[in-house]
């Protein structure tokens, strides 16, 4: 049997309300999502200080980034393949231009621009073709002084990651694990000439079956962040990028 296309995978009735109900009841999901909107206040602060943003998040999903950037944003676009999932978004969002398409073979957006393009749990889940086209796809449309965040929630860093991974290995050698290691995160942006100027870690431990509460996880994410050696072993990085500016040097940087 042919597998099926990551984009395939979420377009039937009702991965919306299964999505949306993971992502809410799941303890470690709804720790990762509050340092992840932690982490992306913090880029808007850093990086776009006094800028007007005008925002794609590729991939929207449910709304769950746009949601929490439309009213600090110019303009916002949310663009995604899944009508189940975007029925939601309709649902949330008030202030965002939603797009049910794919622009790794459609031109819905044709010559607009943003400064400020999002992806997250899109890049690690999607197949290796799939991936090239949707960045070849992003970086037309990013702004030559814009910035591309994206994240890599299975990171080949995280020790209970590689554990899962060898776990897999051993059970299901032939089967599909997904998981990014950092160098695989350069090499995709820089394949279409962007870079990556920071690195935000999130998640810290996360060991398999185990249930670890909210505030256990809060606390050894503060320690780990201020540690930053600790920042590569992290299971949910988070990446700036922007156009490459010098080719020559590697700009690349943890950051708590």
């Amino acid at each position: 049997m042919a597998k099926i296309s990551y984009k395939e995978s979420h377009k039937y009735e009702g991965k919306g309300d299964e999505y949306e109900a993971y992502y809410r009841t799941e303890v470690w999901e709804k720790f990762l999502w509050s340092r992840e909107q932690e982490i992306i206040l913090r880029i808007l602060d850093k990086y776009f200080a006094g800028k007007e943003i005008h925002l794609l998040d590729f991939a929207c999903g449910t709304g769950r980034i746009a949601g929490l950037l439309e009213n600090r944003v110019k303009t916002s676009t949310g663009l995604d393949v899944s009508g189940s999932m975007l029925a939601i978004a309709r649902d949330k969002l008030k202030r965002t231009e939603i797009i049910e398409a794919d622009i790794t073979t459609e031109n819905v957006l044709k010559r607009r621009k943003f400064n400020l393009i999002t992806a997250f749990r899109f890049f690690l889940n999607a197949e290796p073709e799939l991936r090239s086209s949707a960045i070849r796809a992003l970086v037309k449309l990013l702004d030559e002084d814009g910035y591309f965040v994206f994240n890599n929630h299975h990171s080949l860093g995280s020790p209970w990651i590689k554990l899962l991974y060898a776990r897999h290995l051993r059970k299901n050698p032939e089967g599909t694990f997904n998981a990014m290691s950092i160098e695989q995160m350069k090499d995709l942006v820089e394949d279409v000439g962007l870079e990556i100027v920071e690195i935000y870690p999130a998640g810290f431990f996360h060991p398999p079956k185990v249930p670890v509460s909210y505030w256990l996880n809060r606390a050894i994410d503060n320690l780990a962040c201020g540690l930053m050696f600790l920042n590569r072993f992290s299971e949910s990085p988070v990446a700036v990028c922007r156009r490459r500016k010098n080719h020559g040097s590697d700009t690349s940087a943890s950051r708590k």
